[in-house]
C-alpha cells in the first residue's frame, strides 16, 4: 500500500517568494529616482556596484543576503534602463543650446492636451516630444522629453498627439527628470498633419462629454468630467481645493479605483452574457484600453493599466489573483519603460495607496468581520484609514498637509463613489455615440454628484481640517517611523486596547485644538502666509484684518486665516491680477465678512480680473488711487502705486503696476510691493516717497528683475520672500537676496521657513516661523 503527497513550502520560502517581486521593484525604483538626479557616470558605477551584491548575494545562504542581492538585482535593471534614459537626455548638442537659451524653430508632437497654467493665466503649459530644432546655426534631431511654455488660446484648441512647428526659445529644464529642456514658445503653433487615431478617439470623447454636461447645472458639469476621465478643466477650483484638502481628490484623478470598477462592471456584462474566458479577457482588455487612452498616461492610470492587465491574465490562465506581485509587476514594468515616474508624486502616491490596502485594509476588517460586522461594511471603514495612514508620510514629505477628515468623508462617500464614477464613465461613453443619451446619464450622475461635493465642502469647512505640517525627506521619514511603529504595537494582542485608547484620547484632545488654537502672538505686525509659489499677507486691523493677496490655492489661505483666527477682513488687496495672487480668493470671501477690494485696473490679466469679478459678488471694488490713505485701528496703509499714468511696454506691465503700499502698523513700517519689477521699482524710487521700512515684501517672489537701488533705499531689518518650494522660474534669485543680507537684513522665504510672522515687543521685533 502506498500513498501520494505533496509537502508544502515552509512558511518562510513561501514568503521569500511572495517577495521577491517586490524587493524587485523597490530595487528599480530607487536606482531610477538616483540616477535621475545623477548622471551617466553614477549610474554606471551603481550598476557595477550593484551587480557585486548580486554575486555576492548568490554565494552566501543566508536570507537577508539574498534579499539584498534581490533588491540589488532590480537596481541593476533600473540603473542601466535610467542611464540610458539620462545619456539621451543629456545629449551635447542639445545641452550646448539650452545653455545658450537659443533661438530657433522647433518641431514638437504633444503628449498631453495643452492646458492653463494653475499659476499665471497667460501661460499655456504642456509635455511634449522634441523631435527637432533648428536655429541660424545647427540643426538637432531627436526625440527628448520637454515642457512645453506657451502663450495664447490657439494652443487650448490643439490635441495630445498633434505634431507642430513653432518659433522659441530652449531653456535648461528643472533637475531630477527626464525632461531635457523647457521649450519657450514665441509665436502660435503651425500644425502639422494630423494626430493618431487614439488621439484623435480621446479628443471626441472628452470633447462630447463637455457638450453632454451643458444640459446639467454648475457645479455637478464641472465635476463629471473630472470623476469620468480626469479632466479638470471645467471645475470650479474652489470645489478641487476642497476635494484636496477632505481627501477626495482620488475621485478625480482616474486610478486603480475607476478601471477596477469599469473592469469590473465589462466582466459581469461579460459573464451575464454567458462569455467564454478569453472574451471575457478581451472585453476587460478593452475597457482598460479605453480609459488610459482616453484619461491619458498619468502615473496612476499606468499603474493601474499593467495591474488589471496581470489580473486579466492571470484569469485567462485559470490562476488565482496574486494582488501583491500584481503590484510589484505593474511597478517594475512602468519604471523600466519609464524611468520618468519614479520621480512623480501622484505615482508614488498611487502605490502607496495600494500598499496600505493590500497589506492593512483587509487585515484591519477581520476582527470587525468576527464580530459580525458584514464584509463590505468592515472594508469600507477600514480601506480610507489604512490608505491614510500608507500615503500620509509621502504627504509629509512633499509638505501637502494631512487631512483629518480625509477618513470620515471618504466613508460616507463610500455610500455614492462607485455608481457616481460609473455613471460618469457611461455618460462619457453614451455621448460619444449618441449626444441626448450622453446628456440623460449625465443628468442621472448629477444626483449623486451633489453628495460627494455637499461632502467635500462641509468638510473643508471643519477648523483645522488640513493639517499644515512641516515638509520634507527626513519629516517624511520620521512620521513613517511613528507610523509603523503604531501599526505594530496594534498587531500585539495585550497592548492594541491601551494603543486605541492613547490614540482615542489623543483624537478627542485633537478636536478642541482645532477648534480654539490658533489666533495671531502679541504684537503682531505682519504674516506671510505659506501659499506656495504666490503671495498672501495678513496685517492687523483692530477686530479685523487687512489682507494683501491670496495665493493661488483657496485652501492654503483659508488655513492660514482660520489659524490668525481671522474671521473679519476690513481690505482685502490685490496687488495685480495674476493668478499667483488671486486665484486662492475664495479662501479669504468664504465665510467671512469682507468689506473692500482694493487693487488696479486688470491691464492684460483679464483671466484674473473676471475670476475676482465672478467670486466677489457684492463685494465693492475699489481702484487704488496714488496717495489714498486707509486707517484700521492702529494700522494705517498709504498707496504708493501704481502711478496714476499706467506704465506699459514694460517686461510685463501687470507685474510693473502692481499696488504698492506702506504700511505703519504700531509704529512698524511695512513696504508691500506685489510684484513690481524694474520699471515699477524706479517709478517708486523717482516718485519721492519714503521708501526706507522696517520690513519689506520682497517684490515679485525675489526673482532677477530688482533694481539695487530700490532695496538700498528700503533697507530693511527684515525682508520677505513669498515663493514656491522648486518652481520652475528659479525664485528666488541669489543676486537680490545677497544685497539685502549685506544691507543687513534677515530674510526669510515661504519655501524654506513656512508661515513667517513678524511681531514687536517693545523695542525688540520678533520674526516666527512655522512650517
Amino acid at each position: 500500500m502506498s500513498a501520494e503527497f505533496t509537502l508544502r513550502p515552509a512558511p518562510s520560502e513561501v514568503v521569500r517568494r511572495d517577495w521577491r517581486l517586490p524587493l524587485v521593484a523597490a530595487g528599480v525604483w530607487a536606482a531610477a529616482l538616483a540616477g535621475l538626479y545623477g548622471g551617466v557616470v553614477s549610474g554606471l558605477v551603481t550598476t557595477a556596484v550593484c551587480a557585486a551584491v548580486v554575486a555576492l548575494g548568490r554565494r552566501s545562504g543566508r536570507d537577508l543576503a539574498s534579499a539584498a542581492a534581490t533588491v540589488a538585482f532590480g537596481a541593476v535593471l533600473g540603473a542601466g534602463v535610467t542611464t540610458a534614459h539620462v545619456a539621451a537626455r543629456d545629449h551635447p548638442g542639445l545641452t550646448a543650446l539650452t545653455s545658450a537659451e537659443a533661438h530657433g524653430e522647433a518641431e514638437l508632437v504633444l503628449r498631453a492636451v495643452p492646458k492653463e497654467s494653475a499659476r499665471r493665466p497667460d501661460m499655456v503649459i504642456a509635455t511634449a516630444r522634441l523631435r527637432s530644432f533648428t536655429t541660424d546655426d545647427a540643426v538637432v534631431h531627436g526625440n527628448w522629453q520637454v515642457l512645453l511654455v506657451a502663450s495664447g488660446g490657439e494652443w487650448l484648441e490643439l490635441d495630445a498627439g498633434q505634431r507642430v512647428v513653432v518659433s522659441a526659445v530652449l531653456r535648461e529644464a528643472e533637475p531630477g527628470r527626464l525632461t531635457a529642456a523647457v521649450v519657450s514658445a514665441r509665436g502660435p503653433p503651425e500644425a502639422a498633419g494630423e494626430p493618431a487615431l487614439p488621439h484623435r478617439f480621446a479628443a471626441h470623447v472628452r470633447d462630447r462629454l463637455a457638450a453632454a454636461v451643458e444640459a446639467v447645472p454648475q457645479p455637478e458639469a464641472g465635476l463629471i468630467p473630472a470623476l469620468a476621465v480626469g479632466d479638470t478643466s471645467m471645475m470650479d477650483p474652489e470645489l478641487a481645493a476642497d476635494f484636496r484638502t477632505t481627501g477626495l481628490v482620488h475621485l478625480v484623478v482616474v486610478s486603480g479605483y475607476h478601471l477596477s470598477l469599469m473592469v469590473g462592471a465589462v466582466l459581469a456584462v461579460a459573464v451575464a452574457c454567458r462569455a467564454g474566458p478569453r472574451a471575457r479577457v478581451a472585453a476587460g482588455a478593452v475597457a482598460a484600453g479605453a480609459i488610459v487612452v482616453v484619461a491619458g498616461p498619468q502615473p496612476s492610470v499606468l499603474r493601474a493599466a499593467v495591474m488589471a492587465g496581470m489580473t486579466l491574465l492571470a484569469l485567462a490562465a485559470g490562476r488565482p489573483r496574486a494582488a501583491m506581485p500584481a503590484l510589484a509587476t505593474a511597478v517594475l514594468l512602468v519604471v523600466l519603460a519609464d524611468p520618468d515616474m519614479a520621480a512623480q508624486a501622484g505615482f508614488a502616491l498611487s502605490v502607496a495607496a495600494c500598499v496600505g490596502l493590500l497589506l492593512l485594509a483587509f487585515r484591519w476588517a477581520r476582527p470587525l468581520e468576527h464580530r459580525g460586522w458584514p464584509q463590505g461594511v468592515a472594508l469600507a471603514v477600514t480601506i480610507p484609514l489604512a490608505t491614510q495612514v500608507a500615503v500620509t508620510p509621502l504627504l509629509v514629505g512633499l509638505g501637502s498637509g494631512v487631512s483629518l477628515v480625509s477618513v470620515p468623508v471618504n466613508l460616507l462617500a463610500a455610500l455614492v463613489a462607485a455608481p457616481v464614477v460609473v455613471l460618469s464613465v457611461g455618460a462619457a461613453a453614451a455621448a460619444a455615440v449618441w449626444l441626448p443619451a450622453g446628456e440623460l446619464v449625465a443628468q442621472v450622475a448629477a444626483v449623486p454628484a451633489r453628495w460627494l461635493i455637499w461632502l467635500a465642502r462641509t468638510g473643508a469647512e471643519v477648523p483645522g481640517a488640513l493639517l499644515p505640517v512641516p515638509g520634507g525627506v527626513w519629516w517624511g521619514l520620521g512620521s513613517a517611523a511613528v507610523l509603523a511603529l503604531v501599526v505594530g504595537l496594534l498587531q500585539v494582542r495585550r497592548l492594541r486596547r491601551a494603543v486605541l485608547a492613547v490614540l482615542l484620547v489623543a483624537g478627542l484632545g485633537a478636536v478642541p485644538a482645532c477648534l480654539f488654537s490658533g489666533g495671531a502672538p502679541s504684537g503682531w505686525v505682519v504674516t506671510m502666509c505659506d501659499v506656495g509659489q504666490g503671495d498672501a499677507l495678513v496685517l492687523p486691523a483692530g477686530d479685523a484684518a487687512v489682507v494683501v493677496d491670496v495665493g493661488p490655492d483657496p485652501a492654503l489661505v483659508d488655513a492660514c486665516l482660520d489659524a490668525l483666527g481671522v474671521e473679519r477682513v476690513a481690505l482685502l488687496v490685490l496687488s495685480h491680477f495674476h493668478i499667483d495672487h488671486t486665484a486662492g480668493i475664495g479662501g479669504v470671501l468664504e465665510g467671512r465678512e469682507v468689506a473692500a477690494i482694493l487693487a488696479p485696473p486688470p491691464g492684460e490679466a483679464r483671466y484674473g480680473f473676471a475670476m475676482v469679478e465672478e467670486r466677489a459678488g457684492a463685494v465693492p471694488l475699489l481702484e487704488a488711487v496714488p496717495g489714498e490713505v486707509f486707517e484700521f485701528g492702529e494700522t494705517r496703509l498709504e498707496v504708493l502705486g501704481p502711478p496714476e499714468d499706467l506704465l506699459s511696454g514694460t517686461r510685463s506691465d501687470p507685474n510693473n503696476n502692481s499696488v504698492t503700499l506702506r504700511a505703519e502698523v504700531a509704529g512698524t513700517s511695512v513696504l508691500l510691493t506685489g510684484d513690481v519689477e524694474l520699471e515699477g521699482q524706479r517709478a517708486l524710487l523717482n516718485g519721492g516717497s519714503a521708501l526706507d521700512v522696517d520690513v519689506l515684501k520682497v517684490p515679485h517672489h525675489g526673482s532677477s528683475f530688482q533694481v539695487r537701488e530700490f532695496l538700498e533705499a528700503a533697507e530693511p531689518a527684515v525682508a520677505l520672500v513669498g515663493v514656491g518650494a522648486g518652481n520652475e522660474y528659479g525664485h528666488p534669485d541669489p543676486g537680490p537676496l545677497g544685497v539685502l543680507e549685506d544691507g543687513g537684513a534677515l530674510v526669510f522665504r515661504t519655501d524654506e521657513d513656512g508661515r513667517i510672522t513678524v511681531s514687536r515687543n517693545g523695542a525688540r521685533m520678533e520674526v516666527r516661523t512655522e512650517e
